[in-house]
């Protein structure tokens, strides 16, 4: 089992992103493996091809019914507390997406991250592929 980050799925889905490519050749080396997300990282996608990034909108609600019905998704309200705790406790401001995803994969024991975002390095239980 392996998560993916909404930063992935974003280069994976919209050709203009910096790291398409390298998202073209994760999906390839992957394709074997659950891939899982959170009903969040399709709402916090879904956020970023609306507002930061301006995608059209047909664009967008193609990604939407493809992110639901292509992967594994997850429900994650219940991770919120733990999230939280990670955000007050943590060394570091990280965006509280991201202690989600991290506490989703701690309690899975998922141990791989498909993810652009290098602050996921600073957990040592997460390997991110990049």
């Amino acid at each position: 089992m392996i998560f993916l980050d909404t930063n992935y799925l974003v280069s994976f889905y919209i050709e203009d992103e910096e790291h398409h490519e390298r998202a073209l050749e994760i999906d390839n080396d992957i394709e074997n493996e659950e891939q899982v997300i959170s009903k969040l990282v399709i709402a916090e996608t879904i956020n970023l091809l609306n507002t930061k990034l301006k995608i059209d909108k047909e664009q967008i609600e193609k990604t939407y019914k493809i992110l639901k019905e292509d992967y594994t998704v997850l429900e994650d309200s219940h991770m919120y507390d733990d999230a939280l705790r990670k955000t007050i406790d943590y060394n570091k401001r990280l965006p509280f997406f991201d202690f989600v995803f991290m506490s989703i994969m701690e309690d899975l024991k998922i141990k791989e991250i498909v993810s652009f975002d290098g602050h996921f390095d600073l957990n040592k239980n997460i390997k991110r592929i990049f």
